[in-house]
């Protein structure tokens, strides 16, 4: 990856390397995630929720209905080179985690908003911008490691466990006879 230049990339891309740097703050963040859009889509979608809906269902159909992460149409093959992609390079990594910590930082303040809360105070927002952040994190890597659900799919059926409270639930033992 630092043998990529952005003059590669934009040459490569028929751009200049301005317009490149107008979707772009770096050339890491052309593979990484635009969490400064995917905020601005959640807190419409968040606030046309109805108030006495749980935040997690909230949260839930936001990510499942309205693919604010643009996930439901992503190409399995691409995702999964560019995953490769970011794990195999630091810097790509490092640049992941920091935009997912936007995100779930972005959804933080939503909620605390939401719940008309201080988030420094009160948990629940963290805590819920947090789980998702987490959720989404574990669908998108079972997803592109093959799973045979669509990512919607998965995401649905995490938010569904927590809904439930089966989390903590023991294992389920082997039948006996």
């Amino acid at each position: 990856m630092d043998k990529l230049t952005v003059e590669a990339i934009t040459e490569a891309a028929d751009v200049s390397p301005r317009t490149f740097f107008n979707y772009f703050a770096c050339k890491e963040d052309a593979l990484v995630t635009e969490t400064a859009k995917i905020a601005a889509e959640l807190h419409p979608l968040l606030a046309e929720r109805p108030l006495d809906e749980s935040p997690l269902h909230s949260l839930r159909v936001i990510f499942t209905d309205h693919d604010p992460l643009s996930l439901a149409g992503a190409n399995r093959e691409r995702s999964l080179a560019r995953q490769k992609l970011v794990q195999d390079n630091p810097a790509l990594m490092t640049r992941q985690l920091a935009q997912n910590s936007l995100m779930v930082t972005s959804m933080t303040e939503l909620l605390a908003e939401r719940f008309g809360v201080d988030p420094d105070e009160d948990l629940r927002p963290a805590l819920l911008a947090s789980i998702t952040g987490g959720i989404i994190h574990v669908a998108v890597r079972r997803w592109s490691a093959g799973a045979p659900q669509s990512l919607v799919e998965l995401i649905d059926a995490a938010f569904e466990h927590l809904e439930r409270g089966d989390l903590t639930a023991p294992p389920l033992a082997a039948s006996a006879d």
